[in-house]
């Protein structure tokens, strides 16, 4: 009672972290073989008198509940943003590099020593030594627009414009680029550095492979939204939904099947599977976010990752997809950051989705016994705190009695 009582103040525990406190007094006394001093009727006593004395949590302070409406919001933002312009003109240096030019003449390239026409780029290379005389070499149009050479060009041009005299030169994950010219030292490392990133595991991928992965959705665009439509789908706590692997996921034709091994309520494993249903909008499908993501990650690193691989790795600034899945704190930040980026205001973190799905639910009017089912919840008192009533006059009852 003594030390429950040291942890009240100003700015003391919650009265759930009070009873946290006293559940692993009583672990530790069981452990050794004593009585559980909870279970003494003075302690149930003692705990109920807390309720008075514990300073209530500000409702401000609660994380905030992302509920369908911020959740297509967000959506459509992830959706809304276009290629990486690095990715863009790293497809333009790759396509110059498979087409013969050398690192210091692609240094040297200015836009006007290109033209571009629907079938054929024509380059005029400067020659870096002086003791060699320029030279011009043609890229004709490939029937895989993907790895189109031609296409390329073009597209980085209109990403970065020609405001810029010269071709391949430092530019921001926004766009803006510097008006000085690199060194073939600069290029070579860029391609190299590029070559790593997007290859499986150390292994340097082909030209060709790299050009199909670059200037196409963004890799960490495809995971943060395929997770957070994932964790809001099935309602998943923070560890459950990250620890996910391919070999858990099976589709089939409602939707997907995820098998939950572990989980918080389930500390045996017995394991169960959760149901992701396919969604109406293709804005807001889970099923298929989730499965452009994997086809990503196929294409980037190998087929064989499904085998053992998680479902969320992380991902590099450069493209890299990692082995090891995120954080708690990494999905915190993830969805906080987002929410900002698409401009929608609250106190988001990791819990978000699930409290989100939760809520949205209970607006519904569903059963807080599906409810229950759907988010795994042992019990309704510790469902009903996860629910978020910001509308005082949603199914407010004074309004339906004939008032």
């Amino acid at each position: 009672m003594m030390f429950l009582a040291d942890h009240v103040g100003s700015e003391g525990a919650a009265l759930g972290t009070l009873r946290s406190y006293m559940a692993a007094i009583n672990r530790i006394h069981v452990e050794a073989g004593l009585m559980p001093p909870g279970d003494d009727p003075q302690m149930t006593l003692f705990l109920r008198s807390m309720r008075k004395v514990v300073k209530p949590r500000d409702p401000q302070a609660e994380i905030s509940a992302l509920k369908i409406g911020p959740l297509r919001e967000v959506c459509r933002y992830l959706d809304s943003i276009g290629p990486d312009p690095v990715e863009v003109r790293d497809r333009a240096l790759f396509a110059l590099h498979r087409a013969g030019a050398g690192d210091g003449e692609i240094s040297r390239l200015c836009w006007e020593d290109v033209r571009l026409t629907e079938k054929r780029a024509t380059v005029h290379l400067r020659s870096v030594r002086a003791d060699r005389s320029d030279r011009t070499i043609r890229i004709d149009a490939h029937s895989d627009p993907q790895i189109c050479g031609v296409r390329a060009l073009r597209s980085w041009r209109e990403v970065g414009g020609t405001s810029v005299q010269w071709v391949i030169t430092a530019t921001g994950k926004a766009g803006a680029r510097d008006d000085r010219a690199w060194t073939s030292r600069d290029v070579f490392r860029i391609r190299k550095s590029r070559l790593d990133s997007l290859g499986r595991f150390g292994q340097r991928v082909p030209v060709d492979a790299a050009m199909a992965l670059l200037g196409s959705a963004r890799p960490d665009v495809l995971r943060d939204k395929a997770l957070i439509l994932t964790g809001f789908a099935g309602a998943f706590r923070r560890p459950d939904v990250l620890g996910f692997r391919w070999s858990d996921l099976t589709v089939v034709d409602s939707g997907m099947v995820l098998r939950l091994r572990r989980s918080k309520t389930d500390r045996v494993g017995d394991g169960v599977d959760v149901g992701i249903p396919r969604g109406v909008s293709p804005t807001t499908d889970p099923v298929a976010a989730l499965l452009a993501w994997r086809d990503r990650m196929v294409r980037q690193v190998g087929p064989e990752v499904m085998e053992y691989g998680y479902c969320f790795p992380k991902v590099g600034r450069a493209g890299r997809i990692g082995i090891e899945p995120l954080t708690t704190t990494a999905l915190s930040v993830l969805v906080r950051e987002r929410m900002a980026q698409a401009g929608i205001e609250g106190r988001w973190s990791g819990r978000s989705l699930r409290r989100g799905f939760i809520s949205t639910a209970a607006d519904l009017g569903m059963r807080l016994e599906d409810i229950a089912k759907g988010s795994r919840h042992a019990t309704l008192d510790s469902l009903v705190l996860y629910i978020a009533n910001d509308d005082p006059w949603r199914r407010n009852p004074a309004s339906q009695v004939g008032l």
